[in-house]
C-alpha cells in the first residue's frame, strides 16, 4: 500500500518536472527568438550605444545631396566634396616629435600661421577634435595627405585627419535661379526645385565608429551614409540662355519695371525656360550688390534686407499675379462656342461702348460689324461684353474654372498664388462685362500659359511641370512624371476655330509685330491697366503657339510699364519675336507660313513701318468706365492692389505644403477699368 502511494507520488512529480523543464525550454526559445528579432531589427543601434560607452571615436559620413540637371543632360546644381582640417592635440603632444614634425608639415602645406597653429594646440590640450580648417579642395588636401603615407621619412606626422563634407555649387550661377532654387545650411531649401523636392534630394549620413577593444586593438563598424536621389528637370538650358540674354537686353531698352517669360511644351506640360528680370546668383544668393549701392546696403536694416531678398528669390511667373488684360479673351470666346451660345458664323456690332449696369465701358475703338472671328482679331471689348452677357455669371465662372483660373495649376514649385476671381454670387452685370475683357480679376502668368496650351492643342490642359523624372544614383527611375492630362477644356472644333482666329491675329490684327518669318505663329496680345486706376502703369503681354496648326511650343511674355508708351502693347509682341526668332531655329520648328501668309505679312510691316499710328495699337482709350460722363465713375475695384499685395506677401511665406494662401475676393463692383484692349 505504501509502494503503491510512493509509486503515485513519482509519477506525479516525473509529469511534474517534465513539464516544469518543457515550459523552461519554451520560454529559453522564445526568448532566443526574441534576442534574435531585436538583434535583426536594433543590432546595428545598441552595437553604437554600447560604443558610446567605451573609448571610442566617431566620425559622420556625409551623405551626397543629389544633383539636378536639365532636360539634356547638363548640371544645373551639385554637391562638391570638401574637406574638413582635424586636429588631435591630445595626440600631437604625446611626444616632442609628434608636436614638431606635424605643426612642419601643416604649415608647409596650408600655409598657416605657425605662432596661431602652436598656441590654439597649447590651448586645446585635452582635445581630440579642433577644426583647424573648413571646405578645403582636394588639390590642397593632396601632398598633406602623400606626407602622411609616407612613414618611412615621416614617421612623426601624427594627430592630423580629415573630415568630409559636402557643399553645393551651382555651375550656371545666375541662369535658371527663379526655377533652380537654392540651399542654406544643412541641406535645407525654401525655394525653386532644391525646395520642392528636397527630400528627395537629401540622403541619410552614414557614421563610423571605432573603438579599442580589451586586446588595445581599434576596430571599427561604419554605417554607410545614403546619398540623395537626382534630379532632371524640364528645363532647357539653351533655351534659358536665349531669354535671359533677350531679358537683360530689353530692360536695359525698355526700362520696364518687371518682364518675364515662360516657354512650355504644349503637348506635354513641360516647361522649357521660366525667368523674369531678377534673377540672382545661385551661389551667393545674399548678395544685393547688383540691386543697391554699398551706402544703400548699409543703411538697411537686417529686416529690410530679408525682405528686399524675399522679392529677389520669389518668381514672378508664379508668385506675383495681375489683370490679364485681352489674353483672356480667347478663353471668353471658347467658352461661349462650347456651350452652343455663339457659332462661328454670328456678327456683333461694336459702336465704341457698352452702357452696362448704368456704366459706359468703352472699347478702343469704333469697330463696327465684326464676325466672331474679328472680334479676336480686333481685341474688341464691346463684342467681348456681348459675349459674356450670353455666358452669364455661372457658366462664365465655372469656365473659370475649367480653364484653370482662381486655382492653383499645381505646378511643382513652392507659393504658386492662386490669383483672385469673383465667386458665381457676386458677379453682376458690370463685372461680368469687364471680366469678359479680361479686367477686374487677377492671374499668374503659369495660368495664362497652361490654359492657353489647353486651347490650341485640342482641349487637353496638362499638368505643368518644372521636373521630368528622379533616379538614384545608380541611375534608376524612381519616379517618371510622365504627361499627367489633367480635364479636357475645349472640343477640337472650338480649338480650330481658336488656332485660325490667332493666327489671324497675329497675320493681320494686334498681334502683327510677333511674326517670326516663315513660322505660322498664332496668338493674342494683352494691356491691362494696373491699380490704381490712373497711375499710368499698364501690364503688357503676348502669348504665342508654333505652329499655330500643330503647336509645338508656347511663349508667353509680359512687360510691365515701360518707360515710354507704357500703354502700347508693341512692346511685348516685339520682344515675343525677338525670343522666338532664335529659339524657334533651335528646337528645329518647322518652317510651315506659306507665301500669301508671307506677303500679308510683309504688307502689314510695311503698312506699320510707314504709318505707325494707323495701325491697331492696343491699350489706347479703351476699357475706360464712366457714368454721366465722368472718367472713371465710383473706384468699386480699388481694393484690387491691396489684394494683389495679400497675395503676395501669402507668396513670400509658403505653407507647409509649399502654398501661398490666396487673399479676399474681387471688388464686388467694376469700378474703374480703363485703357484696356
Amino acid at each position: 500500500m505504501r509502494r503503491r502511494r510512493r509509486n503515485v507520488f513519482n509519477n506525479k512529480m516525473s509529469r511534474t518536472l517534465t513539464v516544469l523543464y518543457l515550459g523552461i525550454l519554451a520560454v529559453l526559445f522564445a526568448l532566443c527568438v526574441i534576442i534574435a528579432k531585436i538583434n535583426r531589427d536594433k543590432g546595428d543601434d545598441y552595437t553604437i550605444t554600447v560604443l558610446n560607452q567605451q573609448n571610442n571615436t566617431s566620425r559622420k559620413i556625409p551623405y551626397k545631396r543629389g544633383d539636378i540637371i536639365d532636360r539634356n543632360g547638363y548640371t544645373l546644381a551639385t554637391s562638391v566634396k570638401v574637406y574638413n582640417l582635424i586636429l588631435d592635440a591630445k595626440m600631437m603632444l604625446e611626444k616632442k616629435e609628434y608636436l614638431e614634425a606635424t605643426v612642419s608639415a601643416l604649415v608647409k602645406s596650408f600655409d598657416l600661421n605657425e605662432t596661431e597653429l602652436r598656441e590654439t594646440i597649447n590651448a586645446n590640450k585635452d582635445s581630440r577634435y579642433i577644426v583647424a580648417l573648413k571646405g578645403i579642395e582636394y588639390e590642397k588636401v593632396k601632398p598633406f595627405q602623400e606626407l602622411q603615407k609616407d612613414t618611412k621619412n615621416n614617421p612623426d606626422i601624427m594627430g592630423v585627419w580629415f573630415e568630409t563634407e559636402y557643399v553645393r555649387k551651382y555651375p550656371y550661377n545666375e541662369l535658371g535661379s527663379k526655377v533652380i532654387g537654392f540651399t542654406n545650411s544643412g541641406n535645407s531649401a525654401d525655394w525653386g526645385i532644391e525646395g520642392y523636392y528636397c527630400d528627395e534630394l537629401n540622403g541619410v549620413d552614414g557614421r563610423e565608429y571605432g573603438y579599442v577593444n580589451s586586446d588595445n586593438n581599434m576596430e571599427k563598424v561604419i554605417r554607410n551614409a545614403t546619398n540623395g536621389y537626382n534630379i532632371t528637370s524640364t528645363l532647357d538650358m539653351e533655351i534659358q540662355k536665349i531669354v535671359e540674354k533677350k531679358i537683360k537686353d530689353y530692360k536695359k531698352e525698355t526700362k520696364a519695371k518687371r518682364i518675364a517669360v515662360i516657354i512650355a511644351d504644349p503637348n506635354t506640360g513641360e516647361i522649357l525656360s521660366m525667368a523674369d528680370d531678377m534673377s540672382y546668383d545661385l551661389n551667393n544668393p545674399r548678395d544685393l550688390s547688383d540691386f543697391f549701392s554699398k551706402k544703400e546696403l548699409k543703411k538697411m536694416s537686417d529686416e529690410d534686407q530679408l525682405n528686399e531678398l524675399n522679392k529677389l528669390w520669389r518668381c514672378y511667373c508664379i508668385n506675383d499675379s495681375f489683370e490679364p488684360g485681352s489674353t483672356a479673351k480667347p478663353f471668353t470666346v471658347a467658352a461661349a462656342l462650347e456651350e452652343g451660345l455663339v457659332s462661328t458664323n454670328d456678327t456683333f456690332y461694336c459702336d465704341g461702348s457698352e452702357n452696362v449696369g448704368g456704366w459706359n465701358i468703352h472699347c478702343s475703338g469704333t469697330h463696327g460689324t465684326l464676325t466672331l472671328e474679328g472680334t479676336i482679331v480686333n481685341s474688341c471689348n464691346d463684342a467681348l461684353m456681348q459675349i459674356g452677357a450670353k455666358l452669364g455669371a455661372s457658366t462664365f465662372s465655372n469656365y473659370q474654372t475649367r480653364f484653370g483660373f482662381g486655382v492653383r495649376t499645381g505646378i511643382d514649385l513652392s507659393g504658386e498664388t492662386p490669383g483672385l476671381v469673383y465667386d458665381e454670387k457676386d458677379i453682376n452685370s458690370s463685372t461680368l462685362a469687364t471680366n469678359a475683357f479680361g479686367q477686374n480679376f487677377t492671374v499668374n502668368m503659369m495660368q495664362i500659359e497652361a490654359g492657353f496650351c489647353s486651347l490650341v492643342n485640342g482641349g487637353n490642359y496638362y499638368q505643368p511641370r518644372v521636373v521630368r523624372e528622379i533616379v538614384d544614383e545608380k541611375g534608376n527611375v524612381i519616379k517618371n512624371f510622365s504627361k499627367t492630362l489633367i480635364k479636357q477644356t475645349i472640343t477640337q472644333d472650338t480649338c480650330d476655330f481658336e488656332r485660325k482666329a490667332l493666327r489671324e491675329t497675329v497675320l493681320s490684327g494686334t498681334g502683327f509685330r510677333a511674326e517670326v518669318p516663315g513660322y505660322t505663329v498664332g496668338g493674342k496680345t494683352g494691356t491691362a491697366e494696373k491699380s490704381p486706376r490712373g497711375s499710368g502703369e499698364y501690364v503688357l503681354s503676348f502669348i504665342g503657339a508654333v505652329p499655330i496648326e500643330d503647336p509645338q511650343v508656347v511663349c508667353y511674355v509680359v512687360v510691365d510699364t515701360p518707360e515710354k508708351d507704357p500703354d502700347n502693347s508693341a512692346y511685348a509682341t516685339i520682344f515675343y519675336n525677338k525670343i522666338m526668332s532664335e529659339v524657334l531655329p533651335y528646337l528645329n520648328i518647322p518652317k510651315t507660313e506659306t507665301k500669301e501668309e508671307a506677303d500679308r505679312a510683309k504688307a502689314n510691316k510695311k503698312s506699320d513701318d510707314e504709318n505707325y499710328e494707323s495701325n491697331i495699337i492696343e491699350g489706347e482709350n479703351s476699357g475706360i468706365v464712366d457714368n454721366e460722363g465722368n472718367y472713371g465713375g465710383a473706384t468699386g475695384a480699388d481694393n484690387t492692389d491691396e489684394q494683389d499685395n495679400a497675395q503676395n506677401d501669402a507668396a513670400d511665406n509658403p505653407d507647409a505644403n509649399g502654398e501661398a494662401d490666396a487673399a479676399g475676393e474681387p471688388a464686388d463692383n467694376q469700378g474703374e477699368v480703363a485703357n484696356v484692349e
